[in-house]
């Protein structure tokens, strides 16, 4: 576990969360993988939605490029604050560059990653569009999440599943997450994950946006670490779903 936790920081720490991208520096990254699954970390820094500065995601860039690393999946992440939001606008560069690699690599399943806030009731939150934009693979992401720990109505709120209640990927008004880009617009299967941030800060930085201290769960991001790992292994097949 402690090794999880120490490589899960040193990927965060490519990840400015308060900087714009300077000339010949890089917003967005793609690292390319083996398998057709993408994994997506949209707002791993400070954002812009509707003129107004959204805080960053901390650690989600870090954990999707770690479930790369176990599973040879694709990955594109956030690196540097961004003067747009790719899970609210059409055609951002975000999702320009995600669409060129879902159909250069022949993407199976896009998995987004999101970080959600400290006063959440949950541990994870699934959102599919009411299971619209993964419905054969739907119950298999829930089942491997109860695997790892993770129960729809579960008494301890770390340990609870949300599922297309709270965070459902349809979106606001005038919004277009990426998940429904890539269901609607691509053809392809893609599901959300809002993450409380006990589930990835392992320690939080001193620029992050929050201000207050923070730990996370070290078992628990343990755990929904291989829940990611083991679920991106099962999709890369698409005949074993």
């Amino acid at each position: 576990m402690t090794d999880l936790l120490r490589r899960l920081t040193e990927l965060e720490a490519d990840v400015m969360y308060q900087d714009l991208a300077k000339e010949g520096d890089e917003e967005f990254t793609y690292v390319t993988g083996g398998i057709p699954v993408l994994i997506s970390a949209p707002h791993g820094a400070v954002h812009t939605r509707l003129g107004k500065l959204k805080q960053e995601d901390e650690y989600t860039t870090g954990l999707a490029r770690l479930i790369g690393e176990k599973t040879d999946a694709h990955v594109i992440y956030a690196r540097r604050k961004s003067n747009t939001d790719p899970n609210w606008y059409p055609d951002v560069p975000y999702k320009r560059l995600l669409e060129q690699i879902v159909k250069t690599e022949v993407i199976h399943f896009v998995l987004d990653i999101h970080g959600c806030a400290e006063h959440r009731d949950f541990g994870v939150a699934l959102g599919t569009m009411g299971g619209e934009s993964c419905p054969q693979q739907h119950d298999v992401i829930i089942r491997m999440f109860e695997a790892h720990g993770f129960f729809q109505g579960a008494e301890i709120p770390l340990s609870r599943l949300d599922v297309d209640h709270r965070f459902t990927a349809v979106g606001l008004e005038g919004q277009e997450t990426i998940t429904r880009f890539v269901w609607e617009t691509l053809g392809v299967l893609a599901a959300q994950f809002e993450l409380h941030p006990s589930l990835r800060v392992v320690e939080r930085r001193p620029d992050a946006t929050e201000p207050q201290p923070f730990h996370g769960v070290p078992e628990m991001i343990a755990a929904v670490t291989q829940a990611f790992i083991d679920l991106v292994h099962v999709l890369s097949d698409p005949m074993a779903v």
